[in-house]
């Protein structure tokens, strides 16, 4: 067996396409195209049908070689090829007058990782002598020499596609497609055994990883992978609130999982979950690789987790009845919040959120891939499912209060709550100001500002005590408040009062500003009339000719104008919007209302009036003792 490097995963399946080309028509490298008497069929999975494109292309066949199986609707997985569909379409092929030609099955779908029938579809090729080319993370496992009985059809298959640069860790390795052939001249005509010159040193990467790991060593670290899905499909088996789906018949090395609320069960095609029994297996794979942890922390970990999940299950019953009514993007929202707050906790596990036509937005967690990058370990895979226990713990008690709370928000006219079934969390609302008044959303342009502006204000108050409170946007410029799950147990009452009350602090001084912008409009009014006024009066006592240019300065230099004082200033109050004197200003050497002017003389009258009195009274009192 032979092997290609190449960097493009698709590159290396080109590569055997022509060279099953040139093993189905011996005249193909002298006569090129001509030698194709009948067109050649090549057969491909759902999940390899973007090879078919990429194929025509780089081959310059039409797009009809290319036959697409569809997957199973009946029977086994809904993600793998349905073997009696390709034995109708090779039947059908034959006798139009096309020829079978390759094969391309998968040993581990790129998403959820399931297996084809290889050995069914190793038995339709050398019926039908078709060539078989097996790609896929699945063959990782039958390298480390897994006891799968699928797998075992790797090792007899014309060509298989490996990645081990994905699965050791070893960034900008190459891809490695291993092949047979009887003719070594096929391979060269194929142009297989040339190695382009971006690719002179990479393969070095390869040796030297494998000379210094050894064999045994590699087994491990893929070994150690497959027991980290094993782990986690165990630990979530045994969380209520999360089932697993798509899960394959073999060779389970990529775990999809979601929250599906309190009755949620592991769903298959007919499967059962993974027994939690792993003990000896996760102990052989954790003295293997130094990144682990020990059995008793392990196990001291399970334990807490095990009294995690029934602490939260109280909660969970309270909350389960509400699970049912969260829409789709509610839960998919959900998905990808337990995602980003549990990956921040455990950073060393690496997982992805994926989109299912069936279940819709999943977690997927696939070690083969990321456990080498990451340094993935047993007590990492413990931790995250503890983190996933404590915040699916707030996601139940939050959904425990958002009864009580839509029923005491909905009662404020000024609180307008969102559809609760899209949301992802306590609720979103916002507050509507009472001059507005509730009109369901019939807003204009302006009132949506003022909106906009209120909410604002009162996301940022609320988000400085309550760190759950933030604000959104929708794609239209409406704001609202978006409160999220609870991290502690909130008096629903309190809050909802404290979110009117702030709403309604914010709506007050709105209305003062409005109303303070009005006073000083009309003061600016004002004020410039009584200007107006004042220089039309000087105007006319001075006369017009003192303005005149030329004469008016001849006027002054020979009858200047006596110099009048000024009176005093004028001031704007912004308190009753009527212009003032200046006068008190300079007298009291500050600022103060009229009524305070007024008390200020009479107090200084009835002082003197008081010491005047006391003056007659020593008076009178002299005159008495001189008599």
């Amino acid at each position: 067996m032979a092997g290609y490097y190449h960097i493009d995963h698709r590159e290396g399946v080109v590569r055997i396409t022509r060279l099953a080309l040139h093993a189905k028509f011996p005249n193909f490298a002298r006569e090129g195209f001509v030698a194709l008497k009948r067109l050649p069929v090549i057969y491909v999975g759902g999940s390899a049908s973007a090879f078919c494109q990429y194929i025509c292309l780089q081959l310059g066949l039409p797009l009809s070689c290319c036959s697409v199986v569809p997957h199973n609707t009946v029977f086994g997985s809904s993600h793998t090829m349905d073997v009696k569909q390709l034995e109708r379409q090779m039947t059908e092929d034959l006798a139009d007058g096309r020829i079978p030609l390759l094969l391309i099955a998968s040993a581990g779908t790129p998403v959820v990782g399931h297996v084809d029938n290889l050995t069914r579809l190793r038995e339709l090729c050398e019926e039908h002598h078709v060539w078989l080319h097996i790609r896929g993370h699945g063959t990782a496992l039958r390298l480390a020499g897994t006891d799968d009985p699928s797998l075992d059809v790797i090792s007899r298959c014309d060509s298989v596609t490996l990645s081990p640069s994905i699965w050791f860790g070893l960034p900008g390795a190459p891809l490695c497609t291993l092949y047979k052939t009887a003719d070594p001249s096929m391979a060269l005509a194929s142009d297989l055994r040339s190695l382009p010159s971006s690719l002179t040193l990479q393969p070095l990467s390869l040796w030297l990883a494998f000379q210094f790991l050894g064999r045994d060593q590699l087994s491990l670290m893929i070994n150690h992978a497959t027991e980290l899905a094993k782990l986690l499909s165990a630990e979530i088996s045994q969380i209520p609130e999360m089932k697993c789906v798509d899960v394959p018949l073999h060779c389970n090395h990529v775990i999809i999982f979601k929250f599906a609320g309190l009755a949620a069960s592991v769903e298959s095609t007919g499967i059962s979950s993974p027994t939690t029994d792993n003990g000896p297996a996760t102990a052989s794979a954790a003295a293997a690789v130094a990144t682990t942890s020990t059995s008793g922390a392990a196990t001291g970990s399970a334990s807490g987790e095990t009294e995690s999940v029934e602490r939260s299950q109280p909660s969970a019953a309270k909350a389960a009845g509400h699970v049912g009514k969260l829409s789709q993007t509610a839960l998919e929202n959900l998905n990808s919040m337990l995602l980003r707050s549990v990956q921040r906790s455990v950073p060393h596990i690496a997982m992805s959120i994926v989109r299912s036509q069936q279940h819709g937005e999943c977690l997927r967690f696939s070690p083969l891939e990321t456990a080498a990058v990451y340094g993935t370990s047993f007590e990492d895979v413990h931790n995250f499912c503890g983190r996933l226990v404590k915040r699916i713990a707030l996601v139940n008690h939050t959904l425990a209060k958002q009864p009580e709370f839509l029923q005491l928000a909905t009662s404020h006219e000024c609180l307008q709550v969102v559809n609760a079934q899209e949301t992802s969390g306590l609720a979103t609302l916002r507050f509507i100001p009472r001059y507005i008044g509730p009109q369901q959303g019939q807003f204009n342009s302006e009132e949506i500002s003022e909106i906009n502006r209120v909410n604002a204000g009162m996301a940022g108050t609320l988000a400085e005590r309550y760190g759950f409170v933030r604000e959104v946007q929708t794609a239209d410029g409406q704001l609202f408040v978006e409160i999220g799950w609870l991290l502690d147990d909130v008096d629903m009452v309190a809050f909802v009062g404290e979110i009117v009350q702030c709403g309604t602090d914010l709506e007050d001084s709105s209305r003062y500003l409005d109303s303070m912008s009005e006073v000083i409009r009309h003061g600016i009014e004002a004020a410039q009339h009584d200007l107006e006024v004042a220089a039309e009066k000087k105007l006319q006592e001075e006369g017009i000719l003192r303005h005149v240019p030329i004469v008016g300065g001849m006027l002054n230099w020979f009858m200047p104008q006596e110099v009048v004082p000024t009176g005093a200033g004028l001031s704007l109050n912004l308190q009753s919007g009527t212009l003032e004197t200046t006068e008190n200003t300079y007298k009291y050497r500050m600022q103060v209302a009229n009524s305070s002017h007024d008390r200020a003389d009479e107090t200084e009258e009835a002082e003197g009036s008081v010491v005047g009195t006391d003056d007659n009274a020593d008076a009178a009192t002299q005159r008495a003792e001189s008599e």
